[in-house]
């Protein structure tokens, strides 16, 4: 199916604005006699709704090649890297959105998918392209009417605006969840580190010093492996 008979099926029947309603539902919860054995799914334990769940979205595709190429680009523009630093593309952040689509349908897919309607229409309209044929300044030139949606309300861009405040919003959670993502923002997390003790100027600074009987007990990372141990007293023993 090519690009036109794409755009002409998403569009039929609705209105480009009305595409872009939606509304929040999830998922009926397994009955409680059905909570009966979990299967390991290489990450803890999946109750028997939860693994009909995961095989529906694994064995399950929403968008198509068109609109996956659409949403890379817009996901490059808000998220577009560095020279030290991935890109939204480099990260997964397609198939974050192929998986969220999928996951959380009755949310996610309408906006969407009524969204890249939407976008394609505007660039035809203003260029008589579709957005992936675009040079980069004619998209920004779209982008920048529907990227801060307090002005574009009230105005004939304000459905546009809504949808990339969505793709915003998910391009920076697949971002920043991804593993190359979030190592953009040296999280440690509950990595172990060396700490060597408070800098001697700044101990200079306000005056104060280790007292040196402590301060092999304290800072020697030689010990950082063993537990601390006190006598009857109280007194640091290790």
């Amino acid at each position: 199916m090519d690009r036109r008979t794409t755009i002409k099926n998403l569009l039929a029947g609705a209105a480009g604005a009305a595409l872009l309603t939606q509304a929040t539902a999830c998922e009926a919860p397994a009955d409680l006699a059905e909570v009966t054995e979990a299967k390991a799914a290489g990450y803890g334990m999946r109750l028997p709704h939860e693994l009909k769940h995961d095989a529906r979205i694994a064995n399950d595709s929403f968008f198509t090649d068109a609109e996956k190429t659409d949403l890379g680009i817009l996901a490059d523009i808000i998220t577009p890297g560095t020279e030290t630093e991935p890109k939204a593309t480099d990260c997964g952040v397609v198939d974050f959105f192929e998986f969220i689509a999928l996951d959380m349908p009755d949310y996610h897919q309408n906006i969407l998918r009524g969204g890249l309607g939407w976008l394609n229409i505007e660039a035809s309209k203003r260029f008589g392209r579709y957005f992936s044929e675009l040079t980069e300044a004619e998209r920004i030139q779209i982008v920048d009417d529907i990227a801060y949606p307090e002005d574009a309300k009230g105005t004939e861009f304000e459905a546009g605006s809504k949808f990339f405040d969505r793709v915003r919003y998910l391009t920076l959670t697949g971002y920043f969840t991804s593993k190359k993502g979030i190592k953009t923002l040296d999280y440690q997390g509950n990595s172990p580190n060396v700490w060597d003790g408070v800098p001697q100027e700044v101990l200079d600074k306000h005056g104060l010093a280790y007292d040196p009987k402590y301060l092999d007990k304290y800072v020697d990372q030689s010990k950082r492996d063993i537990q601390a141990e006190w006598d009857d007293e109280m007194n640091l023993i290790t």
